[in-house]
């Protein structure tokens, strides 16, 4: 990347972060400050008494990033607890290893969105591997089906100046995810959009193409992952009311079939001409570089609120989209297109990811301070999960880590309220969504 695009400042031109929110302006929960306080005692009883082991347990596991508190709460995918809550120094929104989340797979790296570009934990150890740059606030990465390289669209989001004097080029960047590699952690190609507003990505399971939805632009873009360029661009169609579609968020199914795309159904900016009342698209992608629109579900089709983002099933029977706005998921029936049901999750999320056996859905509910564990065989949710302040961004995994004695006095130190390094920022669409 051109380093005179890197972001140093979230108040400069390329900032579209809303008012945030300080998740302590109203002081410390009384529970969480004693079983914090219980926490810290016994973290620092057995400080300089346990060692880092030298391998991890492979095991079904989630990590859940809150915002709030820089703090990352690890999950048993199994039995549905906490195993612990760690200072992890930064977080995520929108974490998305899509296939390398899988109870097969041995993939051992968590890549974040944060601010100005993306971050590579190790799943091992949950400390920092990589940094990778682009320039722009808003970030959304996923990762290929092999495994070897992470997609990531930069500078799309939903509030992007409409009508910009001199804007930028957005950027959908191809990094090198393999650990192996010499070039691990590098951006192998790059794809300048021009002003398109690329919002999210998300690949289908050959691995041969990628999808975009380019706000600013009206299209849902088709990205072939190698070569690195674009193969096509879909025109979204006609809105369901006034202003544009505005296709922000998409998501395709492991299966191979289906796509979904969450759209504004406005206008941009933060101040919109046109209030967004959002509408989810369903496409076909049984043929990967012509993907076509089936069915949309609007407002008067039962959605309850604008879509944020969402998940397929491995079975492509339903799509959880994430209505925050409504404190629920929707569950759609992807066969017969139709809203199904609501589920109320104690609060408002953003975004989820599955379990490694992607039987469940785990689903941060950052106004509540848990995670909400949806059961797809039930279309229901069974229990729920602390974590820290403000969970936001959840990634599912195989990897068990070890974290360190410091990682876990310092979580519990930051549960209480205190701040430790630069609390860098991730970008949060809403703002119920701590960033910085």
């Amino acid at each position: 990347m051109d380093p005179s695009r890197n972001h140093t400042e979230t108040t400069d031109d390329r900032s579209s972060t809303p008012d945030r929110r300080n998740p302590f302006a109203a002081g410390i929960d009384r529970r969480r400050l004693m079983r914090s306080s219980v926490a810290v005692g016994a973290t620092t009883a057995l400080a300089g008494c346990l060692g880092d082991s030298e391998s991890s347990e492979r095991v079904p596991t989630v990590y859940a990033f809150n915002t709030g508190d820089r703090t990352a709460t690890v999950i048993d995918a199994e039995s549905d607890e906490a195993v612990e809550t760690v200072h992890v120094d930064t977080t995520a929104s929108f974490p998305a290893n899509q296939y390398g989340t899988g109870a097969d797979s041995t993939y051992d790296t968590l890549w974040l969105n944060v601010s100005g570009g993306v971050r590579a934990l190790d799943a091992h150890t949950l400390e920092e591997l990589a940094h990778v740059e682009t320039g722009f606030e808003p970030n959304y990465p996923n990762l290929t089906p092999n495994e070897d390289h992470l997609i990531v669209a930069a500078g799309g989001t939903t509030t992007i100046d409409p009508n910009p004097d001199d804007p930028d080029d957005h950027v959908i960047a191809r990094v090198d995810a393999d650990r192996d590699s010499e070039t691990f952690g590098e951006v192998t190609d790059e794809i300048r959009t021009g002003y398109t507003g690329p919002c999210d990505v998300t690949l289908e399971p050959t691995g041969e193409y990628a999808y975009v939805a380019d706000i600013a632009a009206e299209t849902l873009r088709v990205i072939s992952v190698d070569p690195f360029e674009t193969a096509a661009e879909i025109d979204v169609g006609d809105p369901v009311g006034e202003g544009n579609v505005l296709p922000f968020m998409c998501t395709a199914s492991v299966a191979g079939d289906l796509l979904l795309v969450e759209n504004g159904e406005g206008t941009l900016g933060s101040d919109p001409d046109v209030p967004r009342e959002g509408s989810e698209s369903i496409w076909d992608i049984s043929t990967p570089d012509e993907p076509e629109e089936l069915d949309r579900i609007t407002r008067d089709d039962g959605l309850p609120a604008m879509p944020l983002t969402s998940e397929i099933d491995p079975n492509s029977e339903a799509g959880y989209v994430f209505t925050p706005d409504a404190d629920s998921v929707t569950v759609v029936d992807l066969e017969d297109r139709a809203v199904d049901r609501e589920l109320d999750i104690g609060g408002s999320a953003l975004s989820g990811a599955w379990g490694p056996h992607r039987e469940k859905l785990y689903v941060p509910v950052q106004t509540a301070n848990h995670v909400a564990v949806i059961d797809h065989a039930q279309r229901e949710v069974v229990t729920t999960i602390d974590a820290g302040e403000s969970p936001t961004g959840a990634v599912g995994g195989m990897i068990r880590p070890e974290t360190s004695t410091s990682q876990q006095l310092r979580g519990s130190l930051a549960s209480l309220g205190l701040e430790f390094g630069d609390r860098e920022p991730t970008y949060c669409p809403d703002d119920n969504c701590y960033c910085g």
